[in-house]
């Protein structure tokens, strides 16, 4: 109760103060608004919408606040969020689409290439596992293809942690010059995988390839098979290691279509350190 409380005051704190600044116009107003709608939900997806967590909560926040969020109602701006996170996922520079066949909600996602600049940061792992000097920064799911191999450093040389079945859902905190996956548990390095052998996790496109009606269902109440289930980190020896991260940058056109019309907007996206993708 005193978490949602807070949330509120600071709400309400932040539009009061916005509508004393005649200088603020709507549009900056909307974005403050979709800035601390992004803060509710990110604190209530890290709670209860797991599948979503913070990098969805942020993304859906932004549309929230923009004129395009007036076209789509919470859910597919949620749907939508998920798509554009993926999108910005991309290596490449390219154009994606999303659509809701239960509304017929349609987006197209252009994203542009990627530049990077190096942040170093502390990365906590198990002291088993071994620190690499560099990484990309990432905030991902993937579903693995097969059982799987966890390894101790970016490499087939380097003994193994533990093994994930097909079709276990992990998180990667960054990517490897040479492709390999750094998995954590709860924010703590358990290990590398190729990123050859899974694949993207998209719970949205995972939902809609089954049938199910998004606006009705709660996505994050579906069965998700979680790797790493046998991993106590409380019964595990971790450290600290110095990691140069990079951090991407990427413009980004989002078109959305609906019964309402049809509505552009443009921004830019930025990894925060944590590789969370932000619209701003």
């Amino acid at each position: 109760m005193k978490r949602k409380f807070a949330i509120a005051f600071l709400t309400a704190s932040v539009l009061a103060t916005a509508g004393c600044q005649s200088n603020m116009s709507k549009e900056d107003v909307g974005k403050t608004t979709g800035a601390i709608v992004g803060l509710v939900l990110g604190n209530k997806l890290s709670d209860d919408n797991k599948w979503l967590g913070a990098a969805i909560g942020a993304t859906a926040g932004y549309f929230a606040g923009q004129a395009i969020g007036r076209y789509l109602d919470e859910q597919d701006q949620k749907a939508l969020a998920a798509d554009t996170v993926s999108a910005l996922n991309q290596e490449s520079a390219g154009t994606s689409t999303w659509k809701n066949p239960q509304t017929g909600a349609s987006a197209n996602i252009k994203t542009g290439a990627i530049s990077y600049k190096t942040q170093s940061q502390n990365i906590t792992r198990l002291s088993s596992v071994k620190a690499v000097e560099t990484v990309k920064a990432e905030n991902r799911e993937y579903q693995t293809k097969s059982s799987l191999r966890v390894r101790q450093g970016p490499s087939t040389k380097y003994a193994v942690v533990t093994t994930l079945r097909r079709g276990d859902i992990v998180t990667s905190t960054g990517r490897t010059p040479n492709g390999w996956l750094m998995l954590a548990k709860q924010g703590v390095t358990v290990g590398y995988v190729h990123s050859n052998y899974v694949e993207p996790y998209n719970p949205v496109q995972v939902a809609q390839a089954k049938g199910i009606d998004l606006d009705n269902v709660e996505v994050d109440k579906l069965p998700k098979q979680d790797g790493f289930a046998g991993i106590d980190l409380d019964a595990m020896e971790t450290t600290t290691s110095r990691v140069d991260t990079q951090l991407g940058c990427r413009d980004v056109e989002i078109q959305v279509n609906s019964n309402q019309g049809t509505q552009t907007e443009s921004s830019q996206a930025c990894q925060r350190a944590d590789g969370v993708w932000e619209l701003g």
